[in-house]
């Protein structure tokens, strides 16, 4: 039991890696900006060399690794409750209110939280705790592949065409989107922390939008539901027994994830985007959904195998510390972001290089997993951890070692 709680830490820990990589490559501004700013680091080879690889291994994976993670933890407390507690139910979904209220003030902080969606899904999450494996695998790959979107997608392809837009129309257009996305940029970067915060609260909408238009909704409660799956199927609890099936999957997802990347990097190189078909745009998102899907099994099966390995030991042991206060990390990580890029802090959005964002995401995390190892070597949770904890029993916890 220990080993394998060690090792869901540990996963936890890499995720979070993914996840700083992720958003301090675009200098933590959770959304659109001027093209000004990107086009400052077109010829830059370092920053060239970091959208390839953030495009490929990290964007979108990470969130889903999360995710996944997120739902072996529900598994978990599935498992250990014991039948005599009625009151389980209830207390995860005050649980789930008390995270949305921690996503919620997050947000109107750092626009790109996620504790916010979390909360919101886990209560969806409740319905599947009793489906059978079968259930269960039939909606994973229904919501992981985004089959909700791609649906819709061929639903308002088969439609009537709408009359296409005059170059005149599609540069008001262009302008518009241009001339918003300039001022939200600016305002995180020059405005004061109550225009921060009042527009963070207005893009609450866009938000919502961006997660259902998207479809990236759908997707996260796939690998909730993948990580209840491989929770209840007690996977990381029998890791030896279940190396073989492991390892076939890690090698599928190799494999195909292999193909799809070459045809896009093909696409990409050629400058074809443009010369495809209408209809190629939701293969094209499919293909995408499928990617980050083989992905983060990848993740998830590679790390499990590697990190199981005796001589990964202490790798294991420093991931697995930060992976034990993932919900505080990852609330250190947008506060830093913050500090460093927004006008309340340094103001440095857009004036260091992608790929210098990298080392310094790279040095964010190092500090991260030896302040937690600090903290825990003299508490039992992290702050965050404690206080959420806390506030579901409506009693202080000890947190003192």
């Amino acid at each position: 039991m220990k080993q394998r709680i060690l090792l869901v830490d540990a996963l936890r820990g890499f995720a979070l890696f993914g996840i700083i990589l992720a958003h301090i490559g675009g200098w933590f501004i959770a959304g659109a900006m001027p093209s000004e700013v990107w086009q400052k680091y077109q010829n830059d080879i370092g920053s060239t060399i970091v959208n390839y690889f953030d495009a490929i291994f990290i964007t979108g994976k990470f969130y889903t690794f999360f995710s996944f993670l997120f739902g072996v933890s529900f598994a978990l407390q599935l498992l250990q409750k014991k039948e005599s507690d009625k009151a389980f139910i209830p207390r995860f979904m005050w649980r789930l209110v008390i995270l949305f209220i921690i996503g919620f003030v997050h947000h109107i902080h750092w626009k790109g939280d996620i504790l916010g969606i979390y909360a919101f899904l886990g209560f969806f999450m409740l319905l599947f705790r009793n489906a059978s494996d079968k259930i269960l695998l039939i909606a994973i790959l229904f919501f992981t592949l985004n089959v909700p979107s791609f649906i819709r997608e061929v639903i308002a392809y088969n439609q009537a065409p709408e009359k296409p837009k005059t170059e005149k129309e599609q540069k008001a257009e262009n302008e518009k989107s241009e001339r918003e996305n300039a001022k939200s940029y600016y305002t995180l970067k020059k405005g004061s922390y109550t225009e921060i915060v009042v527009q963070n609260f207005k893009d609450l909408k866009f938000k919502a939008d961006f997660q259902w238009n998207s479809g990236r909704i759908f997707v996260t409660f796939g690998f909730f539901l993948l990580g209840l799956l491989v929770g209840k199927r007690k996977i990381f609890e029998h890791l030896n027994e279940n190396k073989k099936l492991i390892k076939k999957m890690m090698w599928w997802s190799i494999g195909v994830n292999f193909f799809i990347i070459a045809f896009f990097l093909t696409i990409d190189i050629a400058q074809l985007w443009d010369k495809m078909p209408k209809w190629f745009g939701m293969v094209g998102n499919f293909l995408f959904s499928l990617h980050s899907l083989l992905m983060t099994i990848f993740y998830i099966t590679g790390l499990s195998l590697w990190l199981s390995k005796t001589y990964m030991e202490k790798v294991l042991i420093n991931f697995s510390a930060i992976g034990k206060m993932a919900l505080s990390n990852y609330l250190l990580q947008s506060a830093i972001g913050v500090m460093l890029f927004y006008s309340v802090g340094f103001g440095l959005a857009g004036d260091i290089s992608p790929a210098w964002c990298y080392v310094i995401g790279i040095g964010i995390f190092i500090f991260q997993i030896i302040f937690s190892k600090w903290w825990l070597s003299k508490f039992i949770y992290g702050p965050m951890e404690w206080l959420w904890r806390s506030a579901t029993y409506l009693k202080w916890q000890a947190i003192k070692k």
